[in-house]
């Protein structure tokens, strides 16, 4: 019984939190570009990267792990934005802004990060695209940040490979 209603509560939680949808996306980013062949300004020479952890992400956060795809872009064709197996986002954070040179990288449910479980809060100046992000990637667990050392984003598909 307790589990059920601990089942409950998570469902009923987890509904509450925000999320976005593509009008909601397009009105915070400016015009999004659902396109999976998009070619970016920043960051096209990759088409599909996987996130790997042998430390703490894989233990809390186990879903942001995997292959990711790009799945479109942002603000007209500048970032793009890759989407895994699992419907999860690596994106830009909702204050990022690339004309203030801000770009922070997560891995969360939903565009623009909201709910992220990964962060870097490290490497925000310029625009880093994540697999060039070598380390200070950090996971969330109780509603705390851990450093994962392990964690790691690499490309496994660049574009001139199709």
């Amino acid at each position: 019984m307790l589990k059920l209603l601990l089942a409950a509560v998570l469902v009923s939680f987890s509904m509450a939190l925000p999320s976005m949808d593509k009008k909601e996306i397009e009105e915070r980013f400016g015009a999004v570009n659902w396109d999976p062949n998009v070619k970016t300004l920043y960051c096209s020479d990759c088409i599909e990267v996987s996130v790997e952890s042998t430390g703490g992400t894989l233990e809390h956060q186990p879903m942001r792990l995997g292959r990711y795809t790009v799945a479109g872009s942002l603000w007209e064709n500048w970032i793009p934005l890759f989407k895994s197996e699992s419907n999860q986002w690596l994106t830009p954070d909702p204050n990022s802004n690339p004309v203030i040179y801000y770009i922070k990288w997560v891995i969360s449910e939903t565009v623009g990060g909201f709910n992220a479980g990964v962060q870097n809060n490290a490497y925000t100046d310029g625009f880093n695209c994540p697999w060039e992000i070598p380390d200070n990637w950090e996971y969330e667990y109780q509603r705390q940040w851990f450093i994962d050392p392990t964690l790691k984003i690499r490309c496994t598909k660049y574009r001139n490979q199709e």
